[in-house]
């Protein structure tokens, strides 16, 4: 009985998809994601609008990770793919959204120039997990009468 493989060759294969299987972010295709939380500021003071914030970071060319910012504390937990998975590692655009509803109009609640991940000047440089990321605006914060546009973090 002829076979196609000898022992040494199936044992080589096992071996080799052992090793793939726990080198770390080869599962499903995905990246390598670290689990990454913190805290957003506004002149040196946590934010706390009083309605929930997103903040949005986007590494080059990969699907950005995403926090909702608790709206009493500023904290926030960043997800990729599944909740608090956490964010690629690299240095990486950071925007931040704040925005109310103001009658039928939205309004953002800090400069709109930090909505936007090209224009806000933030960066973050994430090497591995931490639960201390400190992302630091300036203001000021608009004070209006405001209800959250939205609890889902996909749609600003």
């Amino acid at each position: 009985m002829h076979r196609p493989f000898g022992r040494a060759a199936a044992f080589a294969l096992l071996v080799m998809a052992l090793i793939a299987s726990t080198i770390p972010g080869c599962g499903q295709g995905r990246p390598r994601l670290v689990k990454v939380s913190g805290q957003v500021f506004i002149d040196g003071q946590p934010l706390a609008a009083g309605v929930p914030g997103f903040i949005r970071v986007v590494p080059d060319g990969m699907r950005p990770a995403t926090g909702q910012i608790d709206p009493q504390t500023g904290r926030f937990t960043l997800t990729t793919y599944e909740n608090g998975d956490g964010c690629v590692p690299g240095t990486h655009k950071v925007a931040i959204i704040l925005n109310a509803m103001v009658g039928q109009e939205s309004v953002s609640l800090i400069d709109e120039k930090f909505a936007n991940p090209e224009t806000s000047g933030l960066t973050v440089t994430i090497e591995k997990p931490t639960d201390s990321l400190r992302i630091d605006i300036t203001g000021p914060l608009k004070k209006v009468q405001a209800t959250p546009i939205s609890e889902d973090p996909n749609k600003f």
